[in-house]
């Protein structure tokens, strides 16, 4: 449940002491698997894929089981299943050194955009209209939504690390900062 980009009401993250990377032989043949249909399409479409696994569905899987309904639905979509081609490979982009100016600085206050209209998004719904501070500019890289809707990588934007005050995010009692990176497009004024 945690992976559901900060969706509160799903308890504590509970973590296994010395947890196996697989817990039956079956995990590692489906993370095996995985890799036939990322060949041809982006880490987003896949997350999002797994984004339209129904509700139900979703919450009483395991998190290899969701990798695995994933896979069949791509693999569909790709031709695997019913034909003898292979999708083309995409290319994976390698994030540039960001040469151009964006719309932020490192200290301008931010807003984290409500980016949920239809897709996918790699905002975390914690963050969504907060007020946060540009650390720095993190790298150029392609849009997470656009990537996931058409399972190719267009062209990068700028990727802000932003900070937040944990007590506007979770109450008077945090006293910590989190950070995030953040695309630009995302981000706008406060």
């Amino acid at each position: 449940m945690h992976d559901l980009g900060g969706m509160h009401g799903f308890g504590r993250v509970l973590v296994e002491e010395d947890e196996p990377v697989f817990h039956a032989p079956w995990e590692g043949r489906v993370w095996r698997l995985s890799g036939t249909v990322l060949r041809a399409t982006t880490i987003d479409r896949f997350r999002y894929t797994i984004e339209q696994m129904p509700p139900a569905e979703y919450l009483a899987a395991s998190y290899y089981e969701r990798w695995l309904w994933a896979i069949e639905r791509l693999a569909a979509e790709q031709g695997l299943l019913d034909g003898s081609d292979r999708p083309a490979r995409i290319g994976r982009p390698s994030p540039p050194i960001p040469t151009w100016a964006g719309r932020f600085a490192r200290g301008d206050r931010v807003r984290v955009a409500n980016p949920v209209t239809t897709g996918h998004t790699r905002v975390p719904r914690y963050l969504r209209r907060h007020v946060g501070r540009v650390e720095r500019v993190a790298c150029a890289w392609p849009n997470p939504g656009e990537s996931a809707a058409t399972g190719a990588h267009g062209e990068p934007e700028l990727v802000y690390t932003v900070a937040f005050d944990a007590a506007e995010l979770f109450g008077p009692t945090a006293d910590h900062t989190v950070t995030a990176d953040l695309c630009e497009s995302d981000l706008e004024e406060p």
